[in-house]
């Protein structure tokens, strides 16, 4: 089936499913965005903060397409693609006490001339499979599903109990020899609640629960003599290569990239005033997961385990007309691999048994990022505010270690963004004008290699293998200086009481200084969106 025949299913499906949304309430001009973080708990883990969706129903569809073209990529990236897609998406009150969120959004990507990881989000990973060669580029494909559903329910007056479920399922594929074939799951839950001790304080608190898995399939369809070669990356493109026969990238055999996550919410919202509220979410998260598959006759080649804390802290003032927000984020996550060490005996039956021993630790990542910003929301009138105005900072920091005993490599990078941001929306009778422009700024650094040893090498051991290449590239991209401009132009009409429809555009232009391994130092995006509220 076509891209565009699966876009015009969903905006159908989605047209059915979210009819009932529509009311007589005089909701046109809603902005969407800006309703979605006008209440801190709407974009908490914890769905029980659907209570306080401030109106009783409103919905958006909408097809969208951008076009990336430049040479100022990462290692995997593309250098000329487009997306496609479309999105439906819902608050509805069912009745005053029961309210459901929904979305559905369906994704089509294609980009040529690619490389690299040989996975969907190698950044998520506790390794990376990449090519060692950068001749075999081409084109890929990735589609995209993504639902999510969500309900609150008060059951007393200051008890809410609430339930979330976010599934994504993607296919991914390249086109050139060596080809590969990705098969993505990826599904989250949480069951939460709250309770309102007073006037001035709400408590929540959730179970986080996540499972997915990647399935990745390695084949040639092209000479069959020439050798391909990959390299299993335990951190700063730093491990071993493989040619296929067997071992992590064996052709015609799927193996999965299994993780599952296992965690929990705490929410704190303090009403000082009237006007001035103070939100919290303290999230833990713990992690473990393996590469291969998990039978007595079956190999699994690595397993990794981790952690990740978050807190999410945001401060409101609300006023007559004004809505001001200063928002924080931190997250740091930690991530240890161990590669398998195995044998393959008979057992008591004739049949092939694994026979594991001491695994060896390969690998170990540790990421912490933070972001502030500050919001303001202009002369609001039913939900659409006149101006917006963003500011934000944003930090990254990464340390890498990767060991093939007794060699081992370190990496650190870090980078710090600036954003500035406006929007203004012009209202004549029934239609909407919309200008937005914003401009960034990113610089970084750190160490781009150490390598060493644990212990001097015997005449036996060979050093491990590593691709400079990447290691420079990728580098170059999280750490040199960047300028990032965009302009935008949004209009909407109102087609009745119930219904606006808009048309977008924008354009995005980042322009890096001092290149040295990338091909180039800009990269355009065009995004066009076509929608409506309703």
């Amino acid at each position: 089936m076509s891209g565009k025949k699966r876009i015009l299913q969903l905006l159908l499906l989605g047209g059915v499913f979210y009819s009932a949304a529509v009311t007589a309430q005089n909701t046109q001009w809603i902005d969407f965005s800006y309703l979605k973080q006008s209440e801190a708990w709407l974009t908490a883990y914890n769905a029980a903060g659907l209570r306080y969706l401030p109106i009783e129903k409103t919905s958006i569809a909408e097809l969208y397409a951008n076009k990336q073209n430049g040479k100022f990529t990462n290692y995997y990236q593309s250098d000329n693609s487009y997306e496609l897609g479309a999105r439906v998406e819902s608050y509805y009150r069912l009745m005053p006490r029961v309210t459901f969120y929904g979305m559905m959004n369906y994704n089509y990507f294609k980009g040529k001339n690619m490389g690299g990881s040989a996975f969907i989000d190698p950044y998520s990973n506790p390794f990376d499979i990449v090519e060692y060669s950068d001749e075999n580029r081409g084109e890929k494909e990735k589609e995209t599903y993504h639902l999510v559903g969500a309900v609150s329910g008060d059951l007393l007056n200051n008890l809410t109990l609430a339930g979330k479920i976010d599934y994504k399922a993607a296919n991914y594929a390249k086109f050139k020899d060596l080809r590969h074939k990705n098969k993505l799951l990826d599904m989250y839950l949480t069951m939460g609640l709250s309770y309102r001790i007073n006037k001035h304080i709400e408590v929540g608190a959730n179970y986080f629960y996540r499972r997915s898995t990647e399935g990745i399939e390695f084949g040639r369809y092209g000479t069959t003599d020439k050798i391909y070669t990959s390299l299993i990356d335990y951190g700063a493109f730093y491990g071993v290569t493989e040619t296929g026969e067997g071992g992590y990238v064996e052709e015609k055999d799927e193996k999965p990239l299994f993780n599952e996550y296992n965690g929990g919410s705490l929410q704190v919202n303090i009403q000082i005033t009237p006007q001035i509220s103070f939100f919290n979410e303290f999230t833990y998260k713990l992690r473990d997961g393996y590469y291969g598959k998990r039978s007595p006759s079956t190999i699994v080649y690595s397993e990794h385990d981790g952690s990740a804390l978050e807190y999410t802290g945001v401060l409101s003032l609300k006023q007559k007309k004004h809505h001001h927000q200063l928002r924080v984020h931190l997250n740091r996550e930690e991530l240890e691999n161990n590669q398998n060490t195995f044998r393959s005996e008979t057992g008591s039956v004739g049949n092939s048994v694994i026979v594991y021993y001491d695994p060896i630790h390969v690998g170990k990542k540790e990421t912490f990022s933070g972001k502030l910003q500050y919001t303001a929301n202009l002369s609001v009138t039913d939900f659409n505010p006149r101006w917006t105005l963003v500011g934000s900072m944003q930090y990254f920091n990464r340390e890498k270690t990767a060991s093939v005993y007794p060699y081992y490599r370190k990496q650190t990078i870090h980078n710090t963004e600036y954003h500035v941001a406006a929007t203004r929306n012009v209202m004549k009778a029934k239609d909407m004008y919309s200008f937005s422009l914003g401009i960034s700024y990113l610089s970084g650094g750190g160490t781009e290699k150490e390598d060493g040893l644990y212990a001097t090498p015997s005449d036996s051991q060979t050093a491990p293998r590593n691709s400079d290449d990447y290691l420079h590239r990728e580098y170059e991209y999280l750490t040199n200086s960047r300028f990032s401009g965009r302009v935008g132009f949004k209009y909407s009409r109102q087609f009745n009481t119930e219904v606006k429809g808009y048309a977008k555009v924008s354009y995005s232009l980042t322009k890096a200084s001092d290149i040295r391994y990338l091909a180039g130092d800009k990269q355009n995006v065009v995004n066009l969106v076509i929608g409506c509220t309703f």
